[in-house]
């Protein structure tokens, strides 16, 4: 048999020996490879989360020793742990006393993800993820979403990892996640922020389904405008949003005279403006399983079935061992284009690695060139966001659709990663 290759930077499990070990390696960068440095990049980053964890226990050690100040009775717990190690670290008393909680919960009900951390499997931008996601549920409902979300959240990005700690809450917390939402929805608003430059920032905090439907059909309208218009999307949704909200945008029916007509229509008029997916067994009352927003995440199943009185719906047959789209429905009162339709309930996001990009405002994108002989097929085709649809026309990409539909995308360093087709069974 032959040897097995020797460890990289990437895969050594952290600890002082590895920091030791690390620095000597990377002493010179300019000598290292493009894969080595990017195997060093991960390979700090692990130390960095061993490192957090380690912290983290000496801060759980902290604020559980009582005081030995003698001006303290014996015995009491230190009252003002959080000060001290805000002074000691320079950061505020509200950050210090977070950092404190979330270590004494990581030295406790969720020490199995404070492990995973300390063994790089998470960095700590992740593990606080966890810990302020699950601060308002009590031990035992910590720990079930813990559960179920510890074993995939080494292979996820923070936004990923975010929607399914939102799921899992929904699901092991109904009662309480529709109290949330019914709390937070008194709470819409928008406000606007100045910003540099003679910019500001126009804020709206919405329920989730009114602000994917909001973009999307700024997207459209901005798709809508033509190829010709020298703008960006950016610049024509941002555009499009302040004419709408100050009276100068006004949209027409596309039948009437051409004159009359705004410059502005939606590329793809009618509905739908946002893709929920929704377990029959919800739709229908049965039961209270989580249902998903294309591009948001996870919605709690009250807030779908308000979406679906309102809504056209299609059936999607999903093979039910690997929860794959095999078939997309066209029971519809509009039936889309089949073929793109179908790609883009495959995907249902932006096929790149980490992003959420949803699938109806992305590109279908040719992953073999239609220049260089690619067909139109289903077996070629994969979403794409803009900014990624570029990116893979870069010197050094490449990305490679497979037979099961897996995307594989190769980075100029030889480095590889997959996205799968989204698996209808979550």
């Amino acid at each position: 048999d032959a040897a097995e290759p020797p460890p990289t930077m990437a895969d050594t499990p952290p600890s002082g020996v590895f920091a030791a070990e690390l620095d000597f390696a990377t002493g010179h960068p300019a000598a290292l490879s493009d894969a080595e440095l990017v195997d060093a990049v991960v390979g700090y980053e692990k130390l960095a989360a061993w490192a957090a964890a380690r912290q983290a226990a000496v801060l759980a050690e902290f604020a559980a020793r009582p005081a030995d100040h003698p001006s303290v009775p014996a015995g009491e717990v230190r009252q003002w742990a959080a000060d001290e190690i805000a002074l000691a670290t320079t950061v505020s008393r509200g950050s210090a006393h977070a950092r404190l909680a979330r270590a004494v919960r990581l030295d406790a009900v969720l020490r199995p993800t404070r492990d995973l951390l300390e063994t790089g499997g998470l960095d700590g931008s992740r593990a606080r993820l966890i810990c302020d996601r699950v601060e308002h549920l009590d031990d035992d409902l910590a720990a079930a979403v813990q559960e179920r979300v510890l074993a995939r959240a080494p292979g996820q990005t923070w936004a990923q990892l975010d929607a399914a700690l939102r799921r899992a809450i929904l699901a092991v917390d109904t009662d309480g996640a529709a109290a949330r939402h019914r709390s937070a929805k008194q709470a819409r608003r928008v406000d606007v922020f100045p910003g540099e430059d003679g910019m500001a920032t126009l804020w709206a905090r919405m329920p989730a389904p009114d602000a994917a439907a909001s973009f999307e059909w700024l997207t459209r309208l901005a798709r809508g405008m033509g190829a010709t218009d020298p703008r960006t999307l950016d610049q024509r949704r941002t555009d499009l949003l302040v004419a709408a909200v100050t009276g100068k945008l006004v949209l027409r029916d596309p039948n009437t005279d051409p004159a009359e007509m705004t410059a502005a229509l939606p590329v793809t008029p009618g509905k739908p403006l946002i893709t929920v997916i929704v377990p029959y067994s919800t739709l229908t009352g049965a039961d209270d399983e989580p249902c998903e927003l294309a591009g948001y995440g996870p919605i709690p199943a009250h807030l779908a079935r308000d979406i679906a009185t309102d809504s056209v719906w299609r059936r999607l047959l999903v093979d039910p061992a690997s929860g794959a789209l095999l078939d997309y429905g066209r029971t519809v009162y509009r039936p889309p284009a089949g073929l793109a339709d179908f790609v883009r309930g495959r995907d249902v996001t932006c096929r790149t690695p980490g992003c959420r990009r949803a699938a109806a405002t992305c590109e279908l994108d040719h992953v073999t060139p239609w220049s260089t002989g690619g067909p139109t097929d289903e077996a070629n085709l994969c979403t794409a966001c803009t900014t990624h649809h570029h990116m893979k026309e870069h010197p050094g990409w490449q990305v490679v659709l497979h037979h099961d539909r897996r995307v594989e995308w190769i980075t100029p360093t030889g480095h590889r990663y997959w996205t799968q087709p989204h698996d209808y069974r979550e």
